[in-house]
């Protein structure tokens, strides 16, 4: 038998035995296969085998898969030994195995921030939290989840002084049990309410239901993760079990002054924020269920696909903070398990790029936050072209109206006049809207809406006639108009290639004179909102020129494409896209290109160009051409 069998056997003796005191394992049915174990880990090459096998033991006897995330900060092999162990053959049956490998300038927030990590990597319902060096018993989670069955608790504490037994703490030298005791009476005098029925809120030993969390809210400092849980989430219902804190099987204590001063600051900040400081609050975010996000800020472009709580585990987080320490410029490393992108400007502009699991996390820093137009169209929506692509649909840079099941694109270079023309077919014609700017598209043709705010001018509204905005919106169009102008781009533009913080400059700028953006019914009141139809047809407009000319499908194709990369490039955009190409095994250009052209199949598409910009006036007449030719084929199908 070797190490690894050892270690099982034993595990599963011991987890027997204490079956056979308690009586029937009675866990719930609904605990199968949805558990998660995180275990940050530092230098714990000695144990981490034991651990893996008697959580394979543990589950096993529970009739319960474990997925286990193990978050490294390791200098040691801890890591090899973990997929080491979780290659045995025993131990696959019934745990997961996924390892989370920080380097040093991402072990931010010590453990809590890899505890926080691993949360969000998880997506089980329920999550166990443990160390990997073995004092905290994975025999111990079985009680956990029949606590959480038998008390409906939202949160199970292991505690180590529940009962009066003070050999449960036996293991503690008596200089870390009178230390850990003021840490508990301190916790408790400065949160008499939270902490009135919990003996042991210092535990790092619990049991959590994922979806009752708001990661947004918690600042993770120091090593006390399960007390900003407490003190940040009031809401959760909580049991406690007892448990016996085991003797270290090897490494060394992580206690020491600087974790001690720390745990102060922790207390400190969290009673702050118990004296009514803002918390924050996430915004959760569905595209017709493809992709899912979550923000710590709101992103006003995503309103109209923002749901009340989650729909699933989000495939894009945004947060603030939790920042890299790297210099100004771009940095990328996309080897090992977690590839990074940053971008830095000394002005204020910095955000991380970090994909992790199948996941995306979108750190920024408070400057960026606080423009949430900049967040969105800078940072997010770049992120969003290509993961789209990844799971088979596609944004494309066009404007869509539809009427009885069919769709018709409307694309053009940015600041041509898409959106006037666009608003003036939503007045002059019987159809539905489905977006402005961008539009998604799935491969077979279908058409989904993207109902972003429309950016407008002066212009726009002195061409509309009637909208619904007030003499004070109207008036300030006037700046805002000038500002986010085709000059003020390509003023931008400029500006980038001569090396200057641009995207910091464009963030004040937003955030001084907002963009005007407007939802659809403010500008053509009445209007009809459709959701999704088909491709029926592809309209290009462009300045200069005149007449209408009909495009082979290539040609239209090449255009299109041509349209959408003209909407992006503005930094940070070349480090995103470096970032996401880079990581994905397939080529993401080839397939977007195939995506497109399969959605656009066969239908007709037309140029008109124009130098007196009439093209909402001279489109109908090219639908109708295009109807009346539809028709005819349908006659000739039919003879």
């Amino acid at each position: 038998m070797n190490v690894g069998e050892a270690d099982m056997s034993r595990g599963a003796i011991d987890l027997a035995d204490q079956v056979e005191r308690a009586g029937t394992l009675r866990i719930d049915s609904g605990f199968a296969g949805r558990v998660s174990v995180v275990v940050p880990t530092r230098n714990e090459e000695g144990c981490i085998g034991e651990l893996l096998a008697r959580l394979a033991a543990t589950g096993a006897a529970a009739r319960t898969a474990f997925e286990v995330i193990i978050v490294d900060d390791s200098d040691d092999a801890t890591a090899a030994r973990a997929r080491a162990a979780a290659a045995d053959a025993e131990v696959r049956r019934h745990v997961t195995v996924d390892i989370i490998r920080r380097d040093p300038r991402q072990r931010t927030h010590g453990l809590s921030g890899a505890v926080v990590r691993g949360l969000a990597a998880a997506t089980g319902r329920w999550v166990v939290v443990m160390d990997g060096d073995l004092q905290h018993p994975p025999e111990v989670i079985v009680d956990l989840l029949r606590a959480a069955h038998d008390h409906r608790a939202s949160l199970v504490v292991a505690s180590r002084y529940l009962t009066s037994d003070t050999s449960r703490c036996a293991s503690l030298s008596w200089p870390r049990r009178a230390v850990s005791h003021s840490c508990v009476m301190v916790a408790r005098a400065l949160f008499p309410r939270r902490l009135a029925k919990i003996t042991d809120p210092m535990s790092g030993f619990f049991l959590v239901e994922r979806e009752r969390l708001e990661l947004a809210r918690l600042r993770p400092e120091g090593f006390k993760i399960q007390l900003e849980i407490l003190a940040t989430h009031p809401q959760l219902t909580i049991a406690e079990v007892p448990f016996t804190f085991a003797p270290r099987q090897s490494g060394s204590s992580k206690a020491s002054y600087r974790q001690g001063v720390a745990y102060g600051h922790q207390l400190a900040v969290l009673r702050l924020r118990g004296t009514g400081a803002r918390m924050p609050v996430a915004h959760h975010y569905d595209i017709h269920g493809l992709f899912r996000l979550r923000s710590d800020r709101m992103l006003p472009e995503l309103a109209r696909m923002r749901v009340e709580s989650p729909t699933g585990p989000p495939d894009l987080i945004v947060e603030v903070g939790g920042l890299l320490k790297v210099g100004p410029g771009e940095t990328l490393d996309l080897t090992g398990d977690r590839p990074v992108a940053c971008y830095r400007e000394r002005a204020g502009f910095a955000i991380d790029v970090t994909a992790c699991l199948g996941r995306m996390e979108v750190h920024v820093s408070p400057f960026v936050a606080r423009s949430p137009h900049v967040l969105y169209t800078n940072v997010v929506e770049p992120i969003l072209r290509w993961k789209l692509v990844e799971r088979g649909c596609v944004l494309v840079h066009a404007a869509c109206f539809a009427q009885n099941g069919n769709a018709w694109l409307l694309t053009a270079r940015t600041d041509t006049g898409k959106t006037t023309t666009m608003l003036k077919l939503l007045g002059q014609l019987p159809v539905e809207f489905l977006s402005d700017d961008l539009t998604l598209l799935t491969p077979d043709g279908e058409v989904l809406t993207y109902p972003k705010p429309l950016t407008i001018s002066a212009h726009t509204v002195h061409a509309l006639g009637a909208t619904d905005l007030v003499r004070g919106e109207r008036l300030a169009l006037k700046a805002q108009s000038r500002l986010h102008s085709r000059e003020g781009r390509r003023a931008a533009f400029l500006l980038t290639r001569h090396r200057l913080p641009v995207a910091s400059l464009n963030a004040v700028v937003q955030r001084l004179v907002p963009p005007p953006k407007y939802h659809v019914e403010r500008l053509v009141p009445g209007v009809a909102l459709g959701t999704r139809s088909h491709v029926a047809g592809l309209l290009i407009i462009e300045r200069g020129g005149t007449g209408e000319t009909a495009l082979p499908a290539a040609e239209a194709l090449a255009i299109l494409l041509a349209n959408c990369d003209d909407a992006y490039g503005f930094p940070p955009y070349a480090t995103l896209e470096h970032m996401l190409l880079a990581m994905s095994p397939e080529d993401l250009r080839a397939k977007e290109r195939e995506l497109i052209q399969r959605a656009l199949g066969s239908t007709p598409a037309c140029l008109l160009r124009s130098e007196c910009l009439d093209w909402a006036e001279r489109i109908p007449s090219v639908l109708a051409a295009w109807s009346d030719r539809s028709s005819a084929v349908v006659s000739v199908t039919a003879s």
